[in-house]
């Protein structure tokens, strides 16, 4: 009888056992499913984020006589909050102004400074040339900003009334996010055409609002989680490199984000700096994965192609 009870109690014990190492399991991949769903689909890897980061020095400023450009003249700095405000701005102005926004560009500029930048511009999708397109809003009237022009006019009577076009200092109006335009465009895209002959040369890099919303929350997840300070996104110039498989993108100019704090450029959950893996060494001997990675890019370029 008592060999009964132990036979009985044994496997009593192996059931609860059993059933605790299922729950456990259950729960691993729940956790792991969460993860996953919680970590945007264009989070790239280290090593992507430094060749991006190096493919620029070495294609493009290299080649326009700007090899010199210190680490810290490449940061575009957005405070996280800021762009996270501006970010409901837009989806406050979608619903309320019933204007179809879809995301918002980050427009290439240059500063007062003579330094490149990057702007942010709400945009819209024009369905005939199948892109997004930036616009602004002034004296209550819808204005468009036709980046897939190659230098635009300012208008009369330009003004910042609805605080729409986001720089690194604060909103500009139409006529000096024109200008920053403009510059961008002789100073970095006229001396590379002339080296290098592209079928276009990329001015604008579109990100959906659901992609910045996410983006944003990813970095304050992670933020907390790690007790990493994320006060900001940094925006960086990148170039793809020269793969014929990459198509429109092959040696095409980007802008990738990465996270923030008020020391430094961190590229991943261990706080690792931007500036620390952008050396051959590290391009070339690690093979990293997106795992813990905080770099975001794969945005949409514009301007599109001419089409026949």
């Amino acid at each position: 009888m008592k060999k009964k009870m132990i036979s009985f109690a044994s496997l009593g014990l192996l059931c609860a056992t059993f059933f605790l190492s299922c729950v456990t399991k259950d729960q691993a991949t729940e956790e792991q499913l969460e993860n996953e769903l919680a970590t945007p689909a264009k989070i790239i890897s280290n090593t992507q984020a430094a060749t991006l980061f190096q493919n620029d020095q070495n294609t493009r400023l290299s080649q326009i006589g700007k090899s010199n450009t210190r680490f810290e003249d490449k940061v575009i700095r957005f405070d996280l909050s800021t762009l996270e405000d501006y970010i409901s701005r837009l989806e406050t102005i979608k619903t309320a102004k019933n204007i179809p926004i879809t995301g918002a560009n980050f427009i290439f500029g240059v500063d007062t400074d003579g330094k490149r930048t990057a702007i942010l511009m709400p945009s819209t999708r024009n369905a005939k040339l199948d892109y997004q397109e930036s616009f602004t809003i002034e004296n209550g009237q819808f204005q468009t900003f036709k980046h897939v022009d190659s230098l635009l006019q300012p208008i009369q009577n330009s003004q910042n009334d609805e605080n729409l076009i986001l720089s690194t200092t604060g909103y500009l109006s139409y006529n000096q996010a024109t200008e920053m335009f403009n510059n961008y465009q002789t100073q970095y895209i006229q001396p590379f055409a002339k080296k290098v002959t592209k079928e276009y040369y990329t001015k604008a890099v579109w990100y959906s609002l659901d992609e910045f919303k996410g983006y944003i929350n990813y970095l304050k997840k992670k933020s907390n989680q790690h007790n990493l300070a994320i006060t900001g996104v940094d925006v960086f110039f990148g170039v793809y490199n020269n793969d014929p498989s990459l198509e429109l993108k092959s040696n095409a100019q980007t802008v990738f984000m990465a996270a923030s704090t008020q020391q430094h450029t961190i590229v991943s959950t261990t706080g690792k700096s931007l500036q620390s893996i952008t050396t051959d060494e590290f391009i070339f001997k690690e093979n990293d994965s997106a795992d813990g990675s905080l770099t975001y890019n794969m945005g949409q370029l514009s301007p599109p192609p001419p089409r026949g």
